[in-house]
């Protein structure tokens, strides 16, 4: 794909030790391959621009743990089993034919070096207990593998995107952080920031390591580093709680700075880390792409603006959080003052059952529309009384009466006339004779009479 680079590594017992004693006892390690394709390694020189082969280019940082002697023994054997994996002779094209098949060969390679240091301290007493961290960067075409144990970086800078950090840190302060325990700030001076949960040579566990593949472009800068650098800058500008900027220079804004030159961005790193006061061996690998395809990563959120502080944040959250009750309230408020529409009459071809909501409105309508019942004036309890008795008298003298006649009368085609004496105006009427009539009244009926 055409691309070139340029790259710088340097490492340095740096503030771990006195004056006395600057150079010795660095128990870091790197290693780097510009041309995986050859045989020739660690031929790069500062600032030069390389074309990347076509398997690719290497870099290796390791720190190594357990006293003077055996920390620095074990990086460098878990360097020297990752240089014997990427051998020439042993990169074939299953191997590099794509970013899964490079990562697994990446961390068959970490895996190894952790089977190595263990080895190493089964046969030398003395130096039980070593174990070193590791981080690696495979560069092939315009993709960068990294695979890591421990808390050694790797991170990705770009003009446009600022800087991100790629890997996470094995360690017990991250995990902290993790879990919300603790902030990024925090983990600065935290007395347990030197704990790390994965490493090579760990008698209790077999190495884990953890991958990442990501693209690169033109104008990124790669990073690899030791925790010496990384626990003495953090990456960008960053406030303490009562919001005032740290003095100590970063990385994002040291990287920017000096972008024309690795070497001096390197130097930069290290006065700044210096200032700051640091404590361990220092170790990075800085790699500068400079021709090849546009970078993927300027369509990042630009990370270098400043971070709000926490007592801001939680003004912000609790802000947000105030105004969406008052939202809640008002819909709750809207929603009940709201009318609720009225219900129509169900479709055709729905039945009532279907609808089981009743329109009040349409019933109080239709009630209304009646016309009113006819009042009827009310009576006394004596004159109703005296209604009821005159009523039955009447019935039975009208009975009576009937039943006299019928002896006389001829046959008259089943009628019988009722006379007016004794009855209201409206009974002089032909009445036809009704058997159920006199059921109802409980009148003896004559078994050997006939009806007509």
């Amino acid at each position: 794909m055409n691309i070139k680079y340029r790259l710088v590594a340097f490492t340095d017992a740096a503030g771990k030790y006195a004056l006395d004693a600057p150079r010795s006892g660095n128990e870091d390690n790197f290693y780097i391959d510009d041309d995986l394709s050859d045989d020739v390694t660690n031929k790069a020189d500062q600032n030069e621009a390389i074309e990347l082969s076509k398997k690719g280019m290497l870099m290796v940082v390791a720190d190594g743990m357990g006293g003077m002697n055996a920390g620095e023994i074990a990086s460098q054997i878990a360097v020297d089993t990752i240089k014997e994996y990427f051998a020439q002779d042993k990169l074939t094209e299953d191997i590099t034919k794509d970013s899964d098949s490079r990562r697994k060969y990446i961390e068959k390679a970490i895996k190894a070096a952790d089977k190595s240091i263990k080895r190493h301290t089964k046969e030398n007493v003395a130096h039980e207990g070593m174990g070193s961290t590791i981080i690696v960067g495979w560069l092939f075409n315009n993709e960068l593998t990294i695979s890591w144990c421990g808390d050694s970086r790797a991170y990705l800078y770009n003009d446009k995107a600022g800087i991100r950090l790629l890997s996470r840190d094995h360690s017990y302060v991250q995990e902290l952080v993790n879990k919300g325990l603790l902030t990024y700030d925090q983990t600065f001076d935290h007395p347990q920031n030197n704990i790390v949960t994965r490493s090579l040579g760990d008698p209790t566990k077999e190495a884990h390591p953890e991958s990442k593949t990501v693209e690169i472009g033109r104008g990124d800068i790669i990073l690899l580093c030791s925790d010496g650098l990384s626990g003495a800058l953090r990456d960008r500008k960053t406030y303490d709680s009562n919001g005032q900027l740290y003095p100590e220079g970063c990385i994002e804004d040291i990287i920017r700075a000096n972008t024309s030159s690795m070497k001096e961005c390197r130097e930069a790193l290290w006065a700044s880390a210096e200032k700051s006061g640091w404590y361990d061996n220092v170790t990075a690998i800085l790699c500068q792409i400079l021709e090849g395809p546009e970078s993927p990563n300027i369509i990042q959120t630009n990370a270098s603006q400043p971070q709000p502080t926490r007592k801001w944040t939680k003004a912000l959250i609790a802000l947000l959080l105030a105004i969406i009750m008052v939202l809640a309230c008002l819909c709750a408020y809207l929603f009940f003052k709201k009318p609720h529409p009225k219900q129509s009459e169900p479709p055709m071809g729905i039945s009532p059952d279907d609808s089981l909501t009743i329109d009040r409105d349409s019933i109080k309508s239709e009630i209304i529309q009646e016309e009113p019942a006819p009042i009827v004036p009310k009576m006394s309890e004596e004159a109703i009384e005296n209604s009821k008795s005159e009523s039955k008298k009447s019935i039975t003298r009208k009975i009576e009466e009937q039943n006299g006649k019928k002896e006389k009368d001829t046959h008259s085609e089943g009628l019988t006339e009722i006379e007016e004496v004794g009855m209201p105006d409206d009974a002089s009427v032909l009445t036809p004779i009704d058997n159920s009539l006199r059921q109802k009244n409980d009148i003896p009926q004559n078994p050997n009479k006939k009806e007509y």
